[in-house]
């Protein structure tokens, strides 16, 4: 069930049917994303996205 939520950058903007470069636009606009170390890779959780969606 979490592997199903948990997302990177291009399966994300997929589920959420926009465009990769669209998709980091909201990222810049402060989209939620998770982060381990300063250097490693982001990844996304879809119902945060959503929530913050609804709420911007």
């Amino acid at each position: 069930m979490i592997g199903n939520e948990i997302l990177n950058a291009k399966e994300a903007a997929k589920k959420l049917g926009i465009s990769k470069s669209y998709f980091f636009k909201l990222v810049k606009q402060g989209m939620p994303y998770h982060q381990i170390g300063l250097n490693s890779r982001k990844y996304y959780i879809i119902s945060e996205i959503i929530e913050w969606l609804q709420s911007n």
